[in-house]
């Protein structure tokens, strides 16, 4: 009996052990919520005017009330992928030097769910302006 009630003790203490090696050491805190499952966001980013893609635009994806941001560039068929997403009301931004930042804002990810967007950037306005045209518009105003 005494044999018994020690096996008892040693297996039970060597599957703990294991349970808590699974977990990385950490143990679920009473009341948290199981991790959400992860979405995808991808597509391709053109330019609005001419309709070829556009590369080295910088994609970040963040969420309003999590600490949560990952980023990407486009490639060079203006293609973009964000993996592992959790669900939730995603912000993502387009950015890239010459053009104007674009915000796509409350798309709604699901869970286990793939997003496709097609985004076209427009150019930023470049404004060439003589000094001396602003001498001239000052003495005017």
């Amino acid at each position: 009996m005494k044999n018994f009630r020690s096996f008892i003790l040693l297996t039970g203490t060597i599957l703990g052990t294991q349970l808590a090696l699974a977990n990385n050491g950490t143990q679920p805190k009473p009341g948290s919520e199981l991790p959400k499952e992860e979405g995808t966001v991808h597509g391709y980013v053109v330019d609005a005017a001419t309709r070829k893609p556009v590369s080295g635009v910088v994609v970040s994806a963040s969420y309003s009330k999590k600490t949560f941001k990952k980023e990407v560039s486009t490639d060079a068929s203006g293609y973009f992928r964000l993996d592992e997403l959790p669900a939730g009301d995603v912000l993502i931004y387009f950015d890239k030097k010459g053009y104007r930042m674009l915000k796509k804002s409350a798309l709604c990810l699901k869970e286990k769910s793939v997003m496709k967007l097609t985004v076209d950037l427009q150019e930023e306005a470049v404004v060439f302006e003589h000094p001396a045209l602003r001498l001239i518009d000052g003495i005017f105003n």
